[in-house]
C-alpha cells in the first residue's frame, strides 16, 4: 500500500492502521463490485450506511434481510454470503 494510512484510536484507545475495521463480507463486495467506500456500498444495497458501519463494528449481525439484499445485487449464492458473514458481535 504506498497511500498513508489513515490511524485512529477505537473505543478501548487502541490504534486501528485500517480506514475501516476489517470485515469479510464487506471488503469482498467493494473488491470484488468495485465499490470505492462503506458509502457507496449502502447506496447500491439500498440501506443506510450506519446499518454497514454496525456490522463492520461488530455491534451488529448481518441480517437474512441485508442476505438477501447482497444476493440480488451481487448475484452471489446465498452460501457464500453466509460463509463470508461469520457472526463478528462483540459484546
Amino acid at each position: 500500500m504506498t497511500a498513508e494510512v489513515k490511524k485512529r484510536r477505537n473505543r478501548k484507545g487502541n490504534v486501528a492502521t485500517l480506514e475501516n475495521w476489517p470485515h469479510p463480507l464487506l471488503d469482498a463486495m467493494r473488491r470484488e463490485m468495485g465499490w470505492s467506500s462503506d458509502g457507496v456500498m449502502a447506496e447500491e444495497l439500498d440501506v443506510f450506511r450506519s446499518v454497514l458501519s454496525k456490522i463492520r463494528h461488530g455491534t451488529n449481525q448481518v441480517s437474512a434481510e441485508m442476505i438477501l439484499k447482497v444476493h440480488k445485487r451481487t448475484g452471489w449464492p446465498v452460501e457464500r454470503i453466509e460463509f463470508l458473514s461469520v457472526p463478528q458481535v462483540q459484546s
